[in-house]
């Protein structure tokens, strides 16, 4: 397992929700894994290519989980020495409509081949909203999780074709999690794992499985031999069962 690894994430929120665990985790396998966001709230594939043709000085820039400075520049970030992965991914609310990917998506992979040529490029498959969702873009998928779920794998999935990119597959880890296991159906009054606005993911039980699966893709790691437990969480039974909900979707035979 590599020891050291170096990321960047051009995204959003929902990048930040995968990021604040991701350092620590690591940390106690005794992986150095440095992680760099770059973060604009709601920011879309479109906005993304704008602010980096533009030199727009828009970004929150968080390292290791923390937010360091403000109006930071998406292309000088991504001169700043090297970096071994970079994810992008699109804005939550557009996730599930592919025509909206390109050709920002295109530009965006060329350009971040050209000054990080060795990095390996991952998209980040976002997740479909809470059933109780009241965020106004729901609406675009008929307020059924299920149809945004769908809507969402096929268009990541084409996307990441497109570009010869590989998936972090958080979306579908959520949804198998709350259509399988009966304690996380909020339907039935099962655990969210959303914060109250339905659509970001919950403090720190969604956020740590987000970067629990990060973790896994990434180094190829058994999540359940990590001993990290967020000191925030007051149930720690529940990230036991989320690290074995983690290692059970990616090891079928074994873990499900």
């Amino acid at each position: 397992m590599k020891k050291t690894l170096r990321s960047l994430s051009i995204g959003n929120s929902f990048s930040e929700d995968a990021l604040e665990h991701a350092h620590a985790i690591a940390a106690a396998d005794g992986i150095a894994w440095e992680t760099i966001n770059m973060d604009i709230g709601g920011c879309t594939l479109e906005r993304h290519w704008n602010s980096y043709t533009g030199d727009i000085a828009d970004y929150d820039y968080e390292h290791n989980g923390k937010v360091e400075r403000t109006g930071a520049v998406l292309r000088e970030v991504l001169c700043d020495g090297t970096y071994d992965v970079i994810t992008l991914q699109q804005g939550s609310h557009m996730s599930g409509k592919p025509e909206s990917y390109q050709p920002y998506l295109t530009d965006l992979a060329a350009a971040i081949r050209e000054h990080q040529p060795n990095a390996r490029l991952y998209l980040q498959e976002t997740w479909a909203y809470d059933w109780a969702c009241t965020y106004h873009y729901f609406a675009d998928y008929n307020k059924d999780q299920h149809e945004m779920y769908r809507r969402i794998r096929d268009a990541y999935s084409q996307a990441a074709s497109s570009i010869g990119a590989e998936l972090i597959p958080v979306g579908d880890v959520i949804q198998y999690i709350r259509d399988n296991v009966p304690g996380f159906d909020t339907r039935a009054g099962g655990i969210t794992l959303n914060y109250s606005d339905g659509f970001h993911l919950s403090h720190p039980y969604g956020r740590y499985l987000n970067s629990a699966v990060w973790y896994t893709v990434l180094f190829g790691a058994d999540i359940r031999q990590n001993t990290y437990m967020p000191e925030t969480a007051a149930d720690t039974t529940l990230i036991e069962t989320l690290k074995q909900l983690v290692y059970g979707y990616f090891h079928p035979e074994t873990g499900k």
